[in-house]
This record gives C-alpha cells, structure tokens and sequence, in this order.
C-alpha cells in the first residue's frame, strides 16, 4: 500500500468521524427526549389511566459557556456605595434662644396644655360656640391631603382564576423543578433498559512501530479491527461475542508481516450468588420509581392547583378590602366636610368635627396600608405562579369574589361546589385511603423493602460460577482474514465456587434490610393515619366554613341596615357622628369577614378534594370535572 493511498484512507477515516460527531451533537437530544416521553406516557397510562406529555422547555439547545465561566472570580461587587444612598448630613443643632416665649416645652408638658386648653374652653365658650377672639386667634384645622390614587386597571382583559391556574403549570419554577425531577426518574430507567439490550462496541487503532536493529523490519504500521457485543442474561450472566481482525505491515518494503482474524463467544452464569431475579434488580426498581415518579407528580399538579386558588382568593380578599377601604374613605371625608360645615354655622361642636377628622385621616392611612398589602400579596403571587414581578397587575385587573359566586351558583366552577361525599366522613376515608397517591406510594415502597431482604439473603450464598468460551481463528501461515478453520477451535469451560468464610458485611446488610422493612410499614402507617386525620379535618372544617358563610351573610345584611339607619338618623340630627363611625367600621368589618368566610369556604372545598384525591387538573392547569367511577383495591401489606 503507497503512501497516496494510506493518505486516502486517512482522511476518510477523519471525514466519517466528524460526520458522526456532527450528526450525534445535533439528534441525541431528539433521541433522548423521544425516548423518555415514550416510557412517561406508557407509565402514566399503565399506572393512572392519563397522557399527558412532559416536555422540557429548554429546548435542545446547548448551552455553552462564555468566557466568564473561566474566570478565577467570576462576580466581582463593589465596595463603594452607590449615590443616593449617602448618609444623610449631619444637621446642625439650632442655638437655643433665652426667651422664655421662645422656648420649647419639655414633652411631659403635653397633658398639661391640653388639660388648659380644655379648661379655656370650658370656661370661655360652650361646646359649638366661639367668641371673634377665640374663632381669630385658633389656628385654622389643616386640610386632609389625599394622595394620589394609583392606577387600578393595566391589562387589557382580566386575569382570572383560570388564567391564573394555567400560567403556573407553564412558567411556575416548582413545576417545573418537579417536570424534571419525573424527566430524570425517566432517563435512568431508559438507561437501564438500554443496558439489557445488547451492548455493540467497534474499535479501530492503527499503530506505527519503529524497531530498530531489533526486528526483521524497523518500521511497521498495525492495523487492528475489533467488533464486540454483550448481552445480558434474565436470570443472571452475561453472553459476549469478540471478533478481532489484525494487520502487519512493512513500511519499508510495504509487504504484510502479519495477517490474521479470532472469534471469541464467552458465556459467564452465576448459580447461587447473583443469580435469579436478583440480577434484575436495577431494573425493576427503577421501573417502580418511574411508576413513584409519576404519582409524585401528578399529586404535585393537583396540590399546585389548590396553592394557586388559594393564593389567588387571598389576593382577592385583599382587592375587596381595598375597594371597601375607598368607599369607608369617601363617606368619612364627606361626614368630615359636614361636621365643618355645621361647625361654622355655630350647629356643630369642635369635637365632633375633630373626631371625624381623626377617623378621615385613619381610614386615608388604612387605604395606604392595604394598597400596599395588596402590592406587596401580588408580588407574592406573582413568584407563586413564575410571573416577573414586573408584570402589571392592578386591583381592577383580577375578578371579584362576587363574580366568583355567582359563577359557582350557575355551576361554571363546579369544583367549588361541596360534593355530598363531603358530609360522609366514612365515605371520604374510603377513598382517600384507597386513592392517594401518596399513600400508594408507601404501600408499595413495603414490597421494595422485602426484595431488598431477599436480595441480601442472596449475598449470603456462596459464589458459584460457570464460564465457558468458544474460540476459533484463523491460519497464521495463510494471511487470510476470513479464512476462519473449524478445526482450529477451542472450547474452554469451568465451574468456579467459592466458599463463603466471610460474609459479615453481608450478615449485617441483612438486617438493615429487615430494619427497613420494618420502618416501611411503619411509615405506611403514619402516613395512612394523616391521611385519615386531614379527611377528617377537611370535613370538618367544610362544615365549619359552610356554616360561618350563612352567619357572616346575615352578618352583613344587619350592618348593612345599621348603617343606613345610622346615616339616615344622622343626617336628621338624632345621633353623632360616634355612632356612625361605629356602625360604618361594623359594616366594614363584616364585608372583610364574608369574603373571607367565603374564600375560606372555596379552600376548604379544594383542600377536601384534594385530601381524597377526587381532584384532577387537565393539560392547561384547570381542574376537570370529577367523573364517577369504581374505586381501586386497596391493597394490605403484610
């Protein structure tokens, strides 16, 4: 072979590998992702009769790191503050003044000046009435400064419950931290099947030797070709085939030195020790916790459901409280600029002006608090459901609780309607502890504890291996490398045992595996008594919200009355502006009380369903009406 044609060989050789290389980097994703979504979807039909795809969102774009990832301090901050975040200056104390009229009083001083104040008052002039000397010399009450109201309405459309719920199952963090976690649960049972599939491995290797004086020849190039297989055994054991083809030539003289090919077949069975099911291991625990992974997350998808409505109901909980701020705000500042007016027409008294000043200015600084609250609940929600919190979202942007029950009556949120099982706490028991998923979980996670007691008694057994190899090649007088002799095979077999003189380490794997069966079933059973006991709560506590929704509409139906007879009584003069205060916060109170009494009634429903497992979410994160059905068989572990 002349060196143009070796040059020829070579480059092709390096043109194939690239290509590969080229074509791997580019579909092994694909392969990847075909493959788990496949054995996902096969478990999640098997296991609870539902498809539902879990794809990443990544993508198979890979990313590559910049030349930051290289760097010995990668985030360098800075020491130095920025500006506007200065201390302030110093200030410089004013010189204090030896006038007597011009020094301050001392802070203890302040009950006494109201204790002569109210004296003066007393003495000079009756409530409601003011000489020209006392009306010029009193300093005029200052004006209520309402701040800007901001904006209430920034979407287009609003965002309701529904939006809400479909939004965290695409961009929610958690959801898809637990997308993964079930993806890699996936991946490694992929692997594993794989492994029991037989196992190809070609090999190429060229080698240049330069010998010297020591050999016939000083310089050669050998060429070697090796193609393998393994294949694993059902019960144990491993069946492996080897096919070796070699070549030897002679730079100098370009002649072949060395020709020759071998097929080597190997059979390697255990006995006693790893053999049976035993060998299978790996895979079958793998494949339950797929099965696990699965359940996991789709528990995780109904328990997001209700952290997502209850998170929003809250956040409307807070919207109300705003709204009914606002409006207690509006009648407070018009019975303040009432009470001014009957002072200045000698009607009023300087009391009953300044304590409806007082609650104007407490229902403003209420306002601001629970604007605030609300902002400060919506960037939590925002990060509830993997919303920026950049994101515009107003007061008047979200649904009213009012619009939600109405909706609830006409049954278009049927999953916020009280099933009957929910007054049958034998019947909710029933099927919780039959359909949990959870508890699913741990029942059959007993049966993975006693293989694992099986499998250490299998350790305990004396190794007891049979190996037998089938080799034949070919003439090395004839170069020839297909030119394989029947005759020249070779049949080698052999049984090896030894015996078990220690086995400690296995003696006490023995009884950790007991041990966990034993802390298996015990947290099977701790489990099924929470399970129990949140059934029982969450009946309980329907019940308990069912009942507080009827008192707080009653609740507010007589506040309501109250207010409007306080009003009505104190615009015809029969009572002050005390008594309207009070029945205006009583009625505030009470609105604040329904919704939360209905908004705790909508969780306590959710919480219910989830508690028995009768929730389903479908793809885009809203919840399916419950269809009825049988109930799985649940099973006792032993």
């Amino acid at each position: 072979m002349h060196s143009g044609q070796r040059g020829s060989i070579v480059r092709s050789v390096a043109i194939l590998a690239f290509a590969l290389a080229g074509i791997s980097g580019c579909s092994s994703l694909d392969v990847t992702d075909r493959d788990v979504a496949a054995a996902i979807a096969e478990r999640q039909r098997s296991a609870m009769q539902v498809d539902r795809p879990v794809t990443l969102r990544d993508g198979n774009a890979l990313p590559r790191p910049d030349r930051g990832a290289y760097e010995r301090v990668p985030s360098r901050s800075a020491e130095a503050i920025p500006a506007g975040f200065e201390p302030p200056p110093r200030a410089v104390p004013a010189t204090q003044s030896s006038d007597p009229a011009h020094t301050v009083a001392p802070a203890n001083a302040e009950a006494d000046l109201l204790t002569s104040v109210d004296r003066i008052d007393r003495t000079a002039a009756p409530l409601g009435g003011h000489d020209d000397a006392t009306a010029a010399s009193a300093p005029a009450s200052a004006p209520v400064v309402v701040s800007a109201d901001p904006p209430t309405k920034l979407r287009d459309t609003k965002f309701t419950l529904s939006d809400a719920l479909a939004f965290a199952l695409r961009e929610r963090r958690e959801y898809q931290t637990a997308k993964e976690d079930l993806y890699l649960a996936a991946l490694a049972l992929t692997l594993e099947r794989h492994l029991w599939t037989p196992q190809f491995a070609a090999n190429l290797r060229t080698t240049y030797g330069n010998f010297g004086e020591i050999r016939d020849f000083d310089q050669a190039m050998r060429w070697v070709a090796e193609l393998s297989m393994a294949q694993r055994l059902p019960y144990g054991g491993e069946f492996t085939a080897r096919a070796i083809s070699t070549l030897v030539r002679d730079v100098g003289q370009t002649i072949t030195a060395e020709e020759g090919s071998s097929i080597e077949l190997g059979l390697n069975v255990p006995l006693l020790r790893n053999a049976g099911h035993v060998a299978r291991e790996d895979l079958v625990r793998l494949e339950r916790q797929l099965t696990y992974a699965v359940r996991d997350f789709e528990r995780f998808r109904r328990a997001q459901l209700v952290d997502v409505a209850s998170a929003y109901f809250d956040l409307l909980r807070s919207k109300q409280q705003v709204l009914d701020a606002v409006e207690t705000f509006s009648r407070f500042q018009m019975d303040y600029e009432r009470a001014q007016a009957l002072e200045e027409a000698e009607s009023g008294t300087v009391l009953d002006t300044r304590r409806a000043e007082t609650e104007l200015l407490s229902a403003e600084n209420r306002l601001e608090d629970l604007r605030e609250e609300f902002r400060a609940q919506s960037d939590t929600f925002k990060l509830l459901i993997g919303m920026s919190v950049d994101e515009p979202l107003a007061i008047d942007d979200l649904e009213d609780i009012e619009t939600i029950e109405n909706e609830v009556a006409q049954s278009r949120h049927p999953l916020l309607v009280a099933p009957p099982a929910a007054t049958d706490d034998a019947r909710a028991t029933e099927v919780a502890t039959a359909s949990r998923l959870d508890l699913l979980n741990r029942r059959d996670q007993i049966d993975d504890a006693k293989r694992g007691v099986l499998i250490a008694e299998n350790q305990l057994l004396p190794d007891l291996d049979w190996t037998s190899t089938l080799t034949f090649d070919t003439d090395p007088e004839h170069y020839k490398l297909g030119g394989f002799e029947v005759a020249r095979a070779t049949w080698r077999t052999e049984v090896l045992l030894s015996l078990p003189l220690e086995r400690t380490r296995e003696r006490n794997a023995l009884r950790t595996r007991v041990i966990d069966v034993h802390r298996a079933r015990r947290t099977h059973a701790e489990l099924l008594d929470r399970v129990r006991s949140e059934v029982r709560r969450a009946v309980n506590q329907l019940r308990l919200e069912d009942r507080s929704v009827e008192i707080q509409v009653r609740n507010v139906t007589v506040a309501d009355l109250r207010r409007e007879y306080a009003r009505i009584q104190f615009y015809d003069g029969d009572i002050g502006n005390r008594d309207l205060i009070e029945a205006e916060n009583d009625w505030r109170d009470a609105r604040n009380r329904l919704n939360l009494a209905r908004t705790s009634r909508w969780r306590a429903i959710l919480n219910f369903r989830l508690a028995t497992e009768t929730l389903r979410v479908a793809e885009d994160g809203r919840p399916i009406p419950v269809q009825s059905g049988e109930l799985p068989v649940a099973g006792e572990d032993s």
